[in-house]
């Protein structure tokens, strides 16, 4: 049997409030149990002037001490929804057949788009034999809809439905993906653009105007991604030997780094330890090439580019000349002109706009 949810109304007793979820503060029971919700202990809810220690909420003069934000609120928006199918699919990326996973029957992810002052209500319908989850990497939104499995929800078992709903305070490039397993690296991921409402004092004209296309990157490789993170962990050199970047000690030596060699040898670490993973296919919107064809030259075309690599770093570079920075991690800044530039993996994320 589950555990009761006691509706708190007035005139009954701080007794009557014994236990609530750390992460769901408005359930509450009147034993010890588990959360309804998410599945986490309840804990005992913490009365005024108890100094226990070790529970997440604080007193009241602790709270006043701390600095808080005022809620934002944005109205005039609309309630923009999206049904996810999520199913197991074969892929030849790498030229072999390969287990992988779609969604909506596809790889990467759909883009979801909203405005910011929408309401997101998104339907994850699971159709495998796995669980799954989904997080909004970046995104600013309630804790529980945060996409943690046993942290902020439980997993979204196979053939169940879970509905995501939060609102929109924000606006700029960001993406998302599971947090189950290693299921983003099989192609749970996807772009998501949250553009800036009508009117705001911030749109900024030449730039939030221009035709937009979103660029997901990412990699893949034919191992099993539980494999390699193995092999990661025993620093195994078959990677760097597949990538011609294994050191010998004589070069070690040569090089008068024989004593760095030995230590990170004693410590497994390789010598190239940053993107030090062999995949056998780089994509672009989940494929090795993207031609946008509806554009002629001269046209300015905002590209909104998120990594969604597991562990690679992208070089961006346009033939036809210099690419203007309009964003960087979902931020507007200053406009200014490279040559080329870095996206940074899992968490660092770019747009730009650039002469076609």
């Amino acid at each position: 049997m589950g555990n009761p949810q006691i509706n708190v109304n007035e005139g009954e007793t701080e007794q009557q409030k014994a236990y609530t979820c750390p992460m769901h503060p408005e359930i509450l029971s009147d034993k010890p149990g588990n959360c309804p919700k998410c599945g986490m202990k309840l804990v005992p809810r913490k009365m005024e002037g108890n100094e226990s220690h070790g529970e997440m909420n604080m007193n009241k003069q602790a709270q006043e001490n701390v600095p808080m934000l005022p809620e934002k609120i944005i109205g005039g928006g609309k309630v923009v929804k999206y049904h996810l199918y999520v199913k197991d699919t074969i892929v030849t990326y790498g030229g072999k057949s390969k287990r992988a996973i779609a969604v909506n029957g596809q790889i990467p992810m759909p883009t979801l788009t909203f405005t910011e002052g929408d309401t997101a209500e998104i339907m994850v319908h699971n159709l495998m034999d796995e669980a799954t989850s989904l997080h909004w990497h970046g995104v600013m939104l309630p804790n529980k809809e945060d996409g943690v499995p046993w942290l902020t929800q439980k997993p979204i078992e196979p053939n169940s439905t879970y509905t995501y709903r939060f609102p929109i305070i924000q606006h700029g490039t960001h993406w998302y993906h599971s947090h189950s397993g290693m299921q983003e690296q099989i192609g749970m991921y996807g772009s998501f653009i949250m553009n800036k409402r009508e009117g705001d004092p911030t749109f900024r004209k030449g730039i939030d105007d221009l035709p937009t296309v979103p660029l997901i990157l990412s990699e893949w490789t034919n191992l099993n991604p539980d494999n390699v993170h193995r092999m990661l962990h025993n620093a195994n050199d078959w990677f760097a030997i597949k990538k011609g970047t294994t050191q010998s000690y004589l070069e070690a030596i040569k090089e008068g780094h024989f004593k760095t060699k030995v230590t990170n040898e004693w410590k497994r670490m390789l010598a190239m330890d940053v993107s030090d993973v062999y995949y056998d296919k780089f994509l672009i919107n989940g494929a090795d090439g993207q031609q946008l064809s509806q554009f002629k030259a001269g046209d300015k075309v905002r590209l909104r580019i998120a990594n969604g690599g597991a562990s690679s770093y992208f070089w961006i570079n346009y033939a036809g000349g210099k690419i203007t920075v309009v964003a960087s991690d979902g931020n507007d800044v200053e406009p200014v002109e490279v040559d080329r530039l870095i996206v940074g993996g899992f968490g660092n994320l770019r747009y730009h706009r650039y002469h076609s």
